[in-house]
């Protein structure tokens, strides 16, 4: 945990780093203006004490109003709000500069300097968000729901070492097992979920990231193999007792100390390859916030002004690990239009779960050119900056959609995080049948590589402007 004297160092740094951003600004727009030529001309120029005083003042300016920020955020939950506290934090601070240059009378071009100055700074403070959002919130710092399959002596041995191991870190969902619940202790059977053929509907209705197999050895050998099936099957972690890893793959464990060894053991290079992806993610959302930031202030007018309500649009959806968050879009219908989508279910002409109808009367008129040119879904960079999504990957559903599912298996699109764009998104989009969304989802989880990544960022821009199988 970063101390109150971390983090006035760290700001303090940020200040002097933020006015040197300020000269680098200056000198940048001012390249070719009033000799300035290169960074030599500009060092050979003679400091004056009032812009040394400024300098000061500037940097301790930076260091208060990001410290009073950094305290706001930390006791905001919505991000909206702590995005719109940092973008006011820089605000401030490209304020302090036009009005030091204003003061001035400085010859240069005092649009262009502040413009550039609040572009960049936001840029940096955005991703300075995203970090503190990744490892606080996003779903990183959630706790793992965790089903232990078995109810004897083993099951309770596995629940001990899981609290002492993994703490708050970890939440029981209960328990599972063949076995009559009366015949087990009183604390496993308050918790008992099912027996094994309940597992793959619980799995369907709940958000279990992790089962952790503590059966008998050899006498539950064939029921303990069916609902590792059903787990693996439905993208679920599953991790054994040390000597079940042993029996199952006819090898000594090579740690023995550790408690709980996962089946399939964890891809180091995948591991490092996924940070990498969402540094990835998150400079680019960046970027693309700040470059949109123009767009998105003609959409929100076009749609003030064509339609009552809100500007954005925010659903529930189920994302990594089946966890909810909410989705932003730009909003594209009327403002009751979920009132309306169940007397329009009879029209749905979509297969599968899924609700979808060519012209839904729903859709207003920006909302139509909206979602042609898919810009509607430009505010989900602000859920990649969260954790929530990353730029590519399985679509999020919504929780209608999810709740029709009938095979477990399905759950296991949720083993990575949602994307705004993907392989459904550049091989037909709404064209395609549910069946072919799906299979195309267990491709890009089996295939997936950066690579891949960045080839269906490439082809999503064509796909868009052709509008292929847009509705």
């Amino acid at each position: 945990m970063e101390t109150n004297r971390q983090r006035v160092f760290s700001r303090t740094i940020d200040g002097i780093l933020a006015f040197l951003l300020v000269v680098a600004v200056v000198v940048w727009v001012n390249e070719g203006h009033a000799g300035m030529r290169d960074i030599t001309t500009f060092l050979q120029m003679r400091v004056t004490l009032l812009n040394a005083a400024f300098a000061a003042a500037f940097s301790f300016l930076w260091m208060e109003s990001f410290l009073v920020v950094d305290s706001l955020v930390r006791q905001s939950r919505g991000f909206l709000r702590k995005m719109l506290l940092t973008v006011a934090g820089c605000l401030t601070m490209t304020a302090v500069v036009a009005l030091y240059l204003i003061g001035r009378r400085s010859p240069a071009p005092l649009g262009s300097i502040v413009a550039c100055f609040f572009m960049i700074s936001l840029a940096c403070q955005l991703l300075r968000l995203a970090a503190y959002e990744a490892g606080c919130m996003g779903g990183l710092g959630e706790p793992e729901n965790i089903i232990i399959l078995g109810t004897g002596r083993r099951a309770s041995k596995a629940w001990r070492e899981l609290r002492i191991r993994h703490g708050r870190a970890v939440h029981l969902l209960g328990f599972v097992d063949d076995r009559d619940p009366e015949q087990t202790a009183p604390d496993i059977a308050n918790r008992y979920i099912g027996d094994v053929r309940r597992l793959s509907q619980y799995l369907l209705e709940n958000s279990v990231q992790w089962v952790i197999v503590a059966t008998p050895l050899r006498s539950q050998y064939d029921m303990t193999q069916e609902a590792i099936g059903i787990a693996e099957n439905a993208g679920v972690r599953v991790s054994c007792m040390s000597d079940w890893f042993t029996l199952r793959h006819g090898r000594e464990v090579l740690e023995r100390a550790e408690m709980f060894v996962d089946l399939v053991q964890p891809d180091e290079q995948r591991r490092r390859a996924d940070h990498f992806k969402r540094c990835i993610d998150v400079t680019l959302a960046v970027a693309g916030l700040v470059a949109l930031a123009p767009v998105f202030l003609f959409i929100a007018v076009a749609i003030k002004l064509t339609s009552r309500g809100p500007v954005f649009y925010r659903q529930e959806r189920y994302g990594y690990h089946r966890r909810k968050f909410r989705i932003w879009k730009f909003r594209s219908m009327v403002l009751n239009a979920d009132q309306l989508m169940h007397a329009l279910e009879n029209h749905n002409e979509a297969g599968g779960p899924i609700f979808k109808i060519k012209n839904d009367p729903r859709i207003t008129r920006v909302g139509r050119t909206l979602r042609r040119l898919s810009l509607d879904e430009l505010p989900q960079l602000f859920n990649v900056i969260a954790g929530d999504m990353s730029m590519v990957g399985p679509r999020p559903m919504s929780v209608r959609d999810v709740s029709r599912f009938s095979d477990a298996q399905l759950m296991r699109r949720f083993s990575v995080r949602p994307g705004i764009t993907g392989l459904w998104q550049v091989s037909g989009r709404s064209t395609l049948s549910f069946d072919k969304w799906i299979a195309l989802d267990f491709r890009y989880i089996d295939e997936w590589s950066l690579g891949l990544d960045m080839k269906i960022l490439a082809r999503t821009l064509p796909v868009v402007v052709r509008r292929t199988g847009a509705v």
